[in-house]
């Protein structure tokens, strides 16, 4: 390999022209590692609402890597948990309602 600068004959391997100190070649640079893409996932949201624990462990491993969607797993989650709650609150009232009635 030649030296782009002076002309000088350098090894292959060589950084800098031994002969005038000008740099050889390009710097290598790493390859940038692929960026995940943090898109909310309906599906993810869906799974997080009929199975709850999944978005909670969803959001609680991958809250740094892919924040909105971890994010929207964990709300979806919490969402699903107080509305089941509520519902079952009401339906125990209904049925306790009814029960004394017909007694």
């Amino acid at each position: 390999m030649f030296c782009s600068k002076c002309g000088t004959e350098i090894s292959d391997e060589a950084v800098i022209c031994v002969h005038c100190g000008a740099s050889v070649g390009q710097p290598e640079t790493k390859p940038e590692a692929p960026v995940a893409e943090d898109k909310v996932s309906i599906g993810f949201c869906i799974l997080a609402f009929f199975i709850p624990l999944f978005g909670v462990i969803y959001w609680a491993l991958k809250y740094k890597e892919t924040p909105k969607k971890a994010k929207a797993c964990g709300i979806t989650a919490i969402v699903s948990w107080v509305l089941n709650l509520f519902l079952s609150v009401i339906i125990s009232v209904v049925y306790a309602v009814l029960m004394t009635s017909l007694m």
